[in-house]
């Protein structure tokens, strides 16, 4: 009876230990992309009815619609296609507009389907809380593709962005692709607080057939990659690729107001017509650090990072900033009147991408760039879910020994 009761023991111990094994993994698991994890609740399909349940054998037509109907903690996928708004091509109406919210930890989340990507047209206008865009770029997407129009005029009816994020908070872009948007930003920020874009793709926006427009500005100066205005709280921007934009790849430009608490970490930030970064008009206390800012100001004199107006108090460190000519590395100062502001660890040296021409932005043996991050922040992955090491890599790509 004793041997019995002893062997029962044993296997309880055993249990304890299997259970405290298990937990102890959870916890120290790394860090890995979570694209994957939201699972669908309902569909949207271009060839669905907006009058159907929303299920996949039945799924919604338009965004629009998942906009008015999702509640906290509801999922909607887009499967493969392209997706016009209701409204008009070329007039204020040709756009999905988000007013609902999630609730903390439980957001409203679209998302493409899983291997699948889904193409939104027109702007996506944000003004609700608690919402997660989310694409898969390894094996789809989520793409928000302009022009909002088919001219180069750039009338301010017609939108001023593809996708842009008003007066909310809490909200998540994660590895989404902004692209070809004709006015203004492929992505403009104003008012908002506790926003995150990680991992994603902004590129070729801006009206590049143009030099003047009807209101006389000149898209070389107005026409950003992301334009982000006022804002506080706790924002982040980390592991993009910011491309070929018309002219900033990142403006930060507050008309009123301030732009605090904004972290811009492990990008990599190229080919832009103008500067590569602008830290403008009432950014105050924001932290741009282990990013790579390279080959900008292609059709500009202007340098690839830019403190500028009053900008005071932003802490700029650890980054590569480098072009040609070499007049146009480093920190533009300039024109710059606000006070406080701190540059350090700044490296003047080809970043060494494995393609610059076609547009392979990982990092060559020896580059610079590898095991160059300072505990200024980091990311735990790179843009492609790679895992970063102890001592990571500058940029939005994490340096790779073996493909």
């Amino acid at each position: 009876m004793f041997r019995i009761a002893f062997l029962l023991f044993l296997l309880a111990c055993v249990g304890v230990a299997q259970t405290l094994f298990v937990e102890m993994k959870a916890t120290t698991a790394p860090s890995v992309a979570t694209h994957q994890q939201e699972a669908c609740t309902h569909y949207i399909s271009p060839t669905g009815s907006d009058t159907n349940s929303g299920t996949i054998q039945a799924p919604w037509r338009h965004l629009q619609k998942a906009f008015d109907t999702l509640t906290a903690g509801q999922v909607a996928c887009l499967r493969a296609g392209t997706y016009e708004p209701v409204g008009t091509y070329n007039s204020p109406s040709y756009r999905q507009t988000f007013s609902r919210t999630g609730e903390p930890g439980n957001p409203i989340v679209i998302r493409n389907y899983p291997g699948e990507t889904a193409v939104v047209r027109g702007e996506v206008v944000i003004k609700g809380s608690y919402l997660k865009l989310l694409g898969t770029p390894t094996s789809g997407g989520l793409v928000f593709q302009g022009p909002l129009g088919p001219d180069a005029s750039g009338i301010r009816g017609k939108g001023a962005s593809q996708v842009w994020l008003d007066r909310c908070h809490n909200v998540v872009l994660d590895h989404v692709e902004i692209r070809n948007n004709d006015f203004h930003a492929g992505l403009y920020v104003s008012e908002v607080s506790d926003v995150q874009i990680l991992g994603c793709y902004i590129h070729d926006n801006g009206r590049f057939d143009a030099d003047t427009d009807a209101m006389g500005q000149h898209p070389l100066n107005v026409d950003q990659g992301i334009y982000w205005a006022a804002s506080s709280g706790t924002n982040r921007i980390a592991n993009c690729l910011l491309e070929h934009n018309r002219a900033a790849n990142l403006q930060l430009f507050a008309g009123s107001g301030k732009i605090t608490g904004l972290t811009i970490v492990a990008n990599t930030i190229v080919k832009a017509m103008n500067s590569g970064v602008i830290i403008g008009k009432g950014a105050d206390g924001n932290v741009f650090g282990n990013n790579i800012v390279s080959m900008n100001s292609q059709q500009t004199n202007n340098g690839q990072i830019r403190l500028a107006d009053d900008a005071s108090n932003n802490i700029i460190d650890t980054n590569i900033s480098w072009g040609r000519p070499t007049t146009l590395e480093g920190v533009d100062t300039s024109t710059l009147t606000g006070p406080g502001n701190v540059v350090r660890n700044l490296k003047h040296v080809d970043p060494l991408f494995v393609n610059y021409s076609s547009g392979d932005y990982h990092l060559r043996p020896g580059s610079p760039a590898i095991n160059a991050v300072l505990p200024v922040d980091s990311e735990s992955v790179d843009i492609d879910g790679v895992r970063r090491p102890s001592r990571p890599s500058l940029g939005a790509y994490e340096y790779q020994s073996t493909p």
